[in-house]
């Protein structure tokens, strides 16, 4: 019997998707009852599969990423601007140490991403983004500025206080939830990569014995949340698959070999072994009480799809245990900037590199990951004096050198353009600092500024329309309360989100159901909007 198949008695896709639709419709609004129906009636209605190998990778960079110092003018009135407002904070383009200057970048639609006309002039990026840098002028990564949560446009300083916005803005835990789940003016019950899984995991994944199309390396998140639990995202660490404990490492103890799944004869004959037979002989057990069938198969499924994990693994498996064909291209990516590659959010992004060689093993089409870097809430000594590695100096010094060993591993794989990365945030900080010293740091804001990359990205661009930097009551101002800098988003996460679930295959007629709040602003496509960042053809 091969195990990887469903059992005769569980419920194939198609049929659970129909028996969670009309069970829903007893406990949930007549709105949101029609919402569920359409997402499920364009799921089995679908005729095709569609082609080829499709990965969004959200990079979540947890805390509040000061964008503002990420993406910035390098000249013009918004360079004055930025020069007079950011303080200390201020990236120079001009120090006698050129080490400290940020790098111009050779954005070739300035015109459509300026807020007034002739308000910007060139861009310019991170002192540490040298990389990134690269890959935006040779057009395989863009930027999306001042994009945020909305629940409706037409937010100004003037009508602040009497404007519908998202509840708790410039809360962490608030911000962070409404970001992954696009829709902040309703109680939390779903993430949008979650809601996009649900619709196309039938369409592209149908084989019985697939991984989960969501794969998260960074613990439970918002983001992978299914509406109706059809997706179940598949949670690692950045050192792997998460064993079962009291079997030695990766099972060694217990089996031959852990590739293998459920065959008698693997199992070792100590008590180890034994011990193991025992449990997974229940796992294939059927009970009479649906939950204990219900358990039984998220146990089992979980078991299943280590087992997958494990061999798709193999495929880049190094010759030294713990190490991976992959390490030289990652390290390859540090060398000179005086940070370790052997670091969590870089073995995050290279165990999805690793994941996606080895796809072929999982049984996809189509995936989402989630990874996360933390330490953005930088409250305090936000610029280290002379350190490569502190601050947030230190977090964009990792994030550009992660982001090219992650271009160059699926460069080599021949998966670029079949891969994109973006990134999204709780929120930017504020545009002044919170003190006049080198201890200073940015606290809470709202909009700010996003990275996609990968081959189908209309690269060499910012989109979006980027902020006025200036302050308080200023004309022209952007600045939603008080007189810190703290940017009104001119896009929505909406409209972000649904550029990005539109080329994973997410049909115009679905987009309503997988963002229920995206006809309120305009469309992305248009010259308003100016978020055209992907090319659907790639």
């Amino acid at each position: 019997m091969n195990l990887l198949f469903r059992r005769k008695n569980e419920p194939s896709r198609r049929q659970f998707l129909v028996k969670t639709g009309c069970s829903a419709m007893g406990i949930t609004s007549v709105v949101n009852t029609l919402a569920h129906l359409k997402l499920m009636q364009g799921a089995l209605n679908a005729q095709s599969s569609g082609g080829g190998y499709k990965a969004l990778v959200c990079v979540f960079l947890n805390g509040g990423n000061d964008s503002n110092n990420m993406l910035m003018p390098f000249t013009g009135t918004a360079r004055t601007d930025y020069e007079a407002g950011r303080g200390v904070l201020t990236i120079p383009t001009a120090n006698a140490n050129a080490a400290l200057n940020a790098l111009q970048i050779n954005a070739t639609n300035v015109a459509e991403s300026d807020p007034l006309g002739g308000y910007l002039g060139t861009f310019g990026v991170h002192p540490k983004f040298n990389h990134v840098k690269t890959m935006f002028d040779t057009g395989e990564l863009a930027f999306v500025s001042n994009v945020g949560t909305l629940t409706q446009p037409g937010v100004t300083r003037a009508n602040y206080s009497t404007a519908s916005k998202p509840p708790q803005l410039f809360s962490h835990s608030d911000q962070q939830v409404q970001w992954q789940s696009s829709i902040p003016d309703k109680p939390f019950t779903s993430g949008w990569g979650g809601r996009i899984a649900d619709l196309l995991d039938p369409i592209h994944n149908p084989s019985t014995g697939n991984a989960s199309m969501s794969v998260s390396i960074s613990g439970v998140n918002s983001f992978q949340v299914s509406p109706t639990g059809v997706v179940a995202p598949y949670v690692m660490t950045s050192s792997g698959v998460v064993s079962f404990g009291g079997y030695g490492t990766n099972y060694a103890s217990a089996v031959n070999n852990p590739s293998l799944l459920f065959q008698a004869a693997n199992y070792k004959t100590g008590e180890q072994g034994r011990r193991l037979q025992a449990f997974e002989n229940i796992l294939q057990m059927t009970h009479a009480s649906l939950i204990e069938n219900a358990y039984n198969g998220v146990v089992m499924n979980a078991r299943v799809t280590e087992g997958m994990v494990g061999t798709a693994l193999q495929t880049t498996a190094g010759s030294t245990a713990g190490t991976s064909t992959l390490d030289t291209v990652f390290n390859d990516a540090f060398v000179g900037s005086g940070f370790n590659a052997n670091n969590d959010f870089t073995n995050q992004m290279k165990l999805v590199a690793r994941l996606i060689a080895g796809r072929s093993s999982l049984a996809n089409t189509r995936q989402i990951f989630f990874v996360q870097q933390g330490g953005f809430d930088t409250h305090t000594t936000q610029i280290p004096a002379g350190s490569n590695t502190g601050g947030h100096t230190g977090l964009m010094n990792n994030l550009n050198c992660t982001l090219k060993g992650f271009r160059d591993a699926l460069t080599s794989m021949g998966v670029f353009d079949n891969v994109v990365t973006f990134t999204a945030s709780d929120f930017t900080r504020t545009f002044t600092a919170n003190k006049g010293d080198s201890s200073a740091g940015s606290d809470h804001a709202w909009g700010g500024h996003a990275i996609v990359m990968g081959g189908a990205v209309k690269g060499q661009r910012v989109y979006g329309k980027f902020p006025v930097l200036k302050l308080g009551a200023a004309t022209n101002s952007i600045d939603s309360t008080g007189a810190s800098g703290r940017w009104i988003p001119s896009s929505s996460v909406d409209q972000y989100a649904s550029v990005l679930a539109k080329w994973l295959g997410v049909g115009d007629a679905q987009l309503a159901n997988i963002f229920p709040n995206l006809s309120r602003f305009n469309s992305p496509y248009s010259t308003a909007a100016n978020l055209d960042f992907l090319d659907f053809n790639v």
